[in-house]
């Protein structure tokens, strides 16, 4: 178990290919799978690896992340001593450099007792053993560990993401954006392990300059200073850093394998903050194919290889297939809809009809009615 490490989730990540999904709330707090927020995973393998101690940066748009992460009590995280913290960034602009507000919060670090970091962006969707991770780093000596996956398919996935390129030492000799022009890469997990030591002499060198950076940038640019070293993680791996890949990501979940290696991994669980909902009721007649339908939901229509989120309502003759809803949305009869994702609370009205693409799906802003 990890005591003597502290965990950092920088959920300051660029919202502007997510569009309206994250107009208003953080990454970390996008509905995923039905009943689950894209935080929950990392910080999931976080508790799970024993780490009893994490802070969360993140910016001005974290009331529904504050929300959802509480007392950190679906995360064993709600403790006397240590827990859980959310930071957000208390000017008057925008924070875009978690350096930043690590810089503004030092007092978090020094008050802690732990001498070791776990550092992970928050939009990375994984189920990993933290434990394994750790236990190679203080093996080999080396100052920080970055974990890092294998794919042979970079020219349509993980897009935008950061590539490592290593010697023959597994060191880490490069960084450059993965902009889809090669299939085989070996894409950033932006999970780093170090000394809590050497995060803040990073971070201060920063305030002499500018600390308008990323952590994981100012790493980068001390890879030749640094051993930084790769820790390869064989396991799914996903990035929710646009609506594509939001999307894919939850047709994803509709895959057995990835289902099983996600949500039914007994030493590793991936929690979420309970809703306390009834069972789903399913009505004589309707039909149900491959879905992922969450709690406190009534089905009396069609829904084929889809998402479906709590306390949604699919009327009787309505057909939905390859889409994604959000909390709380009414669907009524008659209504007809594909490749679509509709956002929290909205209605659609019958005799609805919108298709969206499989490579641009439609997407439904929450709180209003289609007519």
């Amino acid at each position: 178990m990890l005591k003597n490490y502290i965990g950092i989730l920088s959920a300051i990540e660029n919202k502007e290919n997510l569009r309206r999904l994250a107009a208003h709330r953080a990454i970390a707090s996008i509905p995923l799978a039905g009943k689950y927020r894209v935080v929950d995973f990392m910080l999931s393998n976080m508790s799970n690896a024993g780490i009893t101690t994490v802070g969360i940066f993140t910016d001005n748009d974290s009331r529904s992340l504050r929300d959802h992460v509480g007392t950190g009590r679906a995360w064993e995280l709600n403790r006397r001593h240590g827990g859980i913290f959310v930071f957000s960034f208390n000017r008057s602009m925008n924070a875009n450099y978690d350096v930043q507000m690590i810089k503004d919060n030092l007092e978090f670090l020094y008050k802690s007792k732990e001498e070791n970091v776990v550092f992970s962006s928050s939009y990375m969707i994984a189920n990993l053993d933290l434990k394994a991770v750790v236990a190679e780093h203080e093996s080999s000596g080396r100052d920080i560990t970055v974990v890092y996956k294998k794919i042979n398919d970079g020219n349509k996935n993980f897009i935008g993401c950061d590539c490592l390129k290593f010697d023959s030492d597994n060191r880490v000799i490069d960084v450059c954006k993965n902009t889809g022009t090669e299939e085989h890469v070996n894409i950033c997990a932006e999970i780093f392990i170090m000394k809590k030591d050497l995060l803040l002499s990073l971070v201060e060198k920063c305030a002499y300059i500018d600390y308008a950076y990323k952590l994981k940038a100012v790493i980068y640019e001390n890879i030749n200073k640094l051993i930084v070293k790769g820790y390869e993680y064989k396991g799914y791996l996903a990035c929710i850093n646009s609506l594509l890949s939001y999307y894919k990501t939850n047709m994803d979940m509709l895959s057995v394998d990835v289902t099983r290696e996600l949500f039914f991994n007994e030493s590793n669980p991936i929690y979420s903050k309970s809703k306390d909902s009834p069972p789903t009721r399913y009505y004589d007649g309707s039909v149900v194919k491959n879905a992922l339908v969450a709690n406190g939901c009534i089905i009396k229509g069609t829904v084929k290889h889809s998402i479906v989120s709590r306390y949604t309502v699919i009327e009787e003759g309505a057909e939905i297939e390859n889409c994604i809803l959000l909390q709380n949305c009414t669907v009524k009869s008659g209504v007809k809809i594909k490749n679509v994702i509709i956002d929290k609370n909205v209605t659609l009205d019958s005799g609805t009809e919108l298709k969206g693409s499989d490579i641009y799906p439609l997407v439904i802003e929450k709180e209003i009615s289609m007519k």
